[in-house]
């Protein structure tokens, strides 16, 4: 199953900016998900006028399948893992993979009670990922989608906590101390080579390397206030970790939520708890009654023309969400066609610079070169400045949204509820199955869809599309329409 808040890696963007093939991993695969199993677990939850408990154990990872609550923990997107009792281990090789660890399975589980303390999780290993607290649906159901709804993420370096395990009082990172053994042995087997030493006095000296005393023992805790994580935490659905920047494994140990954070100290190297960053707001759906929102992205030149005399003809305003770098090449006329649908009351908004999955950028310049080329280009070539944002393949992470939100005020970034999954069969023997999954997203309560003019029988289903929404019942309207933005033009 894919989550509507991790989407598919398959979703494509304009021209060329196709993702890289992901690299092979020995470790065994990951086992089946269980979301929607049924389970009959008591909601753990306070009564009205009760002391909160002291703490909430989540998971120390003792069953494969099952966490502390009685509830699936597992991967999603293919990420291989290793499970021993205490520990689960992930190996990740792209930030769409994820691992849940879920409060329930069936319905919503309300945090409040715990709404003061903090998420406390003990790992190993690299801390180049997102936290994520996922809000369920309205309906507190799997039947509905989205499904999860909608998290909201933090950036595991920021709230890391190592202390000593040794009672010492001096302190260095994991990396801090690799970096410094790396260089230290550099500078020895460089001396070496320049004196000429024989191969026997060159044995000797690396065996000091030996001799040098191992790095103390560090124990890694995350502490994450709950309220840094501006969701409804009266409707949680799971913890995930996800957005991994990196190919470093990560092991986690225990996940609970606890009153309180150990003091600063010197073996802690004086950790406090940092201050959270503003953060663009995640959009599945959109939230006026009987609307639905087109949000169709980049595509192929010679489909432009055929898609806007279909919206003419079936009189619907979508939004588009355009790369841009296909607005600086003068060969794809995008131009002129985005302005023109401007001109006819269509949205048009960001999805990036060259379409890269900007979680998986290594660093965060990275990042801001996308955004900023992108707003500059839609500044130069359109007029236009926008606060609406898709993100490349749908993928999600807290360095992306903390970076849109430092270069534009109060962003939205908007993935979908209906996946026409053109991604998946415009380029096969059965691409009516577009159709399928299209009526399958709007049953299930979907209604703002994903979709390209990428191939000739996506856009010939456009039609198709926009009249089986009317027939439901629905309204047609941009984006910032149907969230109801008291920015965009009247209906």
């Amino acid at each position: 199953m894919r989550f509507c808040f991790i989407p598919p890696l398959c979703a494509i963007g304009i021209l060329s900016f196709l993702p890289q093939t992901l690299g092979y991993s020995i470790h065994q695969p990951s086992r089946p998900q269980h979301w929607l199993e049924l389970r009959d677990i008591e909601h753990n939850s306070t009564k009205s006028g009760e002391a909160p408990p002291p703490s909430l154990i989540i998971d120390t990872f003792q069953d494969p399948l099952h966490n502390d609550l009685g509830f699936w923990h597992g991967p999603g997107e293919d990420l291989n893992i290793h499970h021993e009792p205490g520990l689960f281990r992930l190996f990740p090789i792209d930030p769409d993979q994820n691992f849940h660890t879920q409060f329930n399975n069936r319905g919503c589980y309300s945090l409040l009670p715990w709404q003061n303390q903090f998420l406390h999780v003990v790992f190993e290993g690299t801390d180049q990922f997102t936290v994520s607290l996922n809000e369920h649906n309205a309906e507190c159901s799997p039947d509905r989608a989205p499904f999860p709804g909608v998290p909201d993420s933090v950036q595991a370096s920021r709230y890391v906590m190592r202390t000593r395990l040794d009672g010492s009082n001096g302190f260095q990172s994991s990396q801090d101390r690799s970096t410094l053994a790396s260089t230290q042995h550099d500078i020895k087997r460089r001396a070496l080579r320049d004196s000429c030493e024989d191969d026997e006095d060159e044995n000797e000296n690396e065996n000091d390397d030996d001799d040098q005393s191992p790095a103390s023992p560090t124990r890694n805790e995350l502490y994450i206030p709950l309220n840094h994580f501006k969701i409804d935490q009266r409707r949680v659905v799971s913890i995930s970790f996800n957005g991994f920047y990196t190919n470093e494994t990560i092991t986690l140990r225990r996940i609970e939520i606890v009153p309180s954070v150990p003091p600063p100290a010197p073996a802690n190297n004086y950790f406090g708890i940092p201050e959270k960053l503003p953060s663009g707001q995640l959009v599945l759906r959109c939230s006026v009654p009987n609307s639905f929102a087109f949000g169709i992205d980049d595509g192929q030149p010679q489909f432009a023309q055929e898609v806007m005399k279909i919206l003419d003809e079936e009189d619907v305003r979508v939004t588009f969400f355009v790369v841009g770098a296909g607005l600086r090449d003068s060969t794809t006329n995008f131009t002129r066609f985005y302005r023109e649908m401007m001109d006819k009351g269509h949205q048009v908004a960001l999805h990036s610079n060259t379409h890269p999955k900007m979680e998986a950028l290594p660093t965060m310049e990275m990042i801001d070169d996308e955004i900023v080329r992108t707003l500059r280009v839609f500044k130069d070539r359109l007029s236009l400045t926008s606060r609406y944002f898709r993100p490349p393949f749908g993928t999600v992470g807290a360095r992306m949204r903390q970076q849109l939100a430092k270069h534009i005020e109060h962003p939205f970034i908007v993935n979908w509820s209906v996946d026409v999954e053109d991604w998946l069969w415009a380029n096969t023997s059965t691409p009516e199955k577009q159709l399928d999954a299209f009526h399958r997203g709007v049953s299930r309560g979907g209604n703002l869809a994903v979709m390209h003019f990428l191939n000739p029988s996506t856009v010939q289903y456009l039609r198709h599309f926009i009249r089986h929404v009317k027939s439901a019942g629905f309204k047609i309207m941009r984006i910032d329409q149907c969230l109801a933005d008291p920015f965009s033009p009247v209906l």
